[in-house]
């Protein structure tokens, strides 16, 4: 039998958390059980009902329980029946702000607990967070020296984010644990047959952070050479308005926005593109990419990357060998670099091949759940 954990995350699962799923409902020898404060908004990963709670399932009576638990650390009596039944070996919350939130209840329950940091929930600073209306932030600048004390063990994906998390928020490097992200090889297969020369696909929200009006400057540039080049854009965001018309000036109808799409749609659009490019760039807030899953998912199915050399890129795009690096906000390296791949089929090919080994190598799914189970084994002393 096995044994049960309880993960808590803030909505069970919006569409955006892909790399939440692959690390719970795809472990092996634990099972996982979702409590949730409330209901995604918009698409959502389907989970299995049966190992799904939420605090908040609607109406004033919800939100009341909602308010009451994130505030003041009161877990409504039914959620910790539920709880009770379950019996779960731990807790893992998942992004800061809400290991922050189930703090309290895991100090009620006395159980090993572990929170997940994944990108902007580390490296935004401080002074932006006091300035946010976001109340999981503020609560877990509050709780922060609380969370570090009693956290079991603290897990990011990159080095980029460990040294944040240790250094600007005062987590003990002892409790620190990278495990990287790990893509679905089985999945993400490529397919030498059908990519098409000249489209060059994004993937990603559509805000500045993700950096798409510079990808749509620098296709500008490159567009001189190759006037036959086209973009598709998967992601929605606050930003679309404005981006779809500088798209429309520069690139005319060789640029489609698809708006957020699942997994599925991403991984058939990934088999025919020929370069994939998602230039994040680095906020005064402190936001920044910290890993970038979809960089993975071009990789393993042959698609060589181009961004830029910002957070933890780096770490994931090996500039020259698996893909290409401009500097931060350097439009017009990064129009040098697109041109190299398009110019060059040979190196496209090259470079694809070499990023689905890196990805087998250090980002196989099985092999950093694997990681993670060995982590739940420690911290619960589960050894047989």
């Amino acid at each position: 039998m096995k044994l049960r954990i309880l993960v808590f995350v803030n909505q069970p699962l919006p569409i955006s958390e892909t790399f939440v799923y692959n690390q719970t409902i795809r472990l092996g020898r634990y099972e996982a059980y979702f409590l949730g404060s409330k209901s995604p908004r918009g698409p959502t990963i389907p989970l299995p009902e049966e190992r799904v709670y939420l605090i908040n399932p609607g109406g004033i009576a919800g939100w009341l329980r909602e308010f009451g638990f994130k505030v003041f650390g009161h877990p409504p009596v039914n959620v910790l029946d539920w709880i009770r039944q379950i019996q779960p070996v731990l807790i893992h919350a998942h992004f800061g702000p809400y290991g922050a939130i189930a703090l309290p209840l895991a100090e009620r329950l006395g159980l090993p607990f572990i929170v997940s940091f994944h990108g902007t929930d580390a490296t935004m600073k401080d002074w932006y967070v006091l300035r946010s209306s976001y109340m999981a932030h503020r609560l877990y600048l509050l709780r922060r020296r609380r969370l570090a004390q009693v956290a079991s063990r603290v897990i990011v994906q990159s080095e980029f984010l460990r040294k944040i998390v240790i250094e600007r928020h005062g987590f003990p490097e002892e409790k620190v644990v990278m495990i990287r992200h790990g893509i679905d090889l089985d999945l993400f297969q490529p397919n030498a047959a059908r990519p098409e020369w000249g489209h060059i696909l994004y993937v990603g929200r559509l805000i500045e952070l993700k950096g798409l009006h510079y990808l749509l400057v620098a296709l500008g540039k490159v567009k001189e050479r190759f006037p036959t080049i086209r973009l598709t854009v998967i992601g929605d965001g606050p930003m679309r308005g404005r981006y779809e018309a500088l798209a429309r000036q520069i690139l005319g109808e060789r640029c489609t926005f698809l708006g957020a799409q699942p997994q599925g749609v991403v991984r058939e659009y990934l088999a025919r593109a020929y370069i994939f490019c998602m230039p994040s760039v680095t906020m005064p807030s402190g936001e920044a990419e910290t890993l970038g899953m979809v960089f993975l998912e071009a990789m393993a199915m042959q698609v060589p990357p181009v961004s830029f050399r910002s957070g933890g890129i780096p770490e994931v795009i090996l500039h020259g060998k698996t893909g290409f690096l401009a500097e931060e906000r350097d439009v017009d390296g990064l129009a040098h670099y697109l041109t190299l791949l398009l110019e060059s089929p040979d190196l496209r090919n090259q470079m694809g091949g070499a990023g689905r080994r890196w990805v087998e190598q250090e980002f196989n799914l099985e092999t950093q759940n694997a990681k993670l189970e060995l982590l739940y084994d420690e911290v619960t002393h589960n050894r047989d």
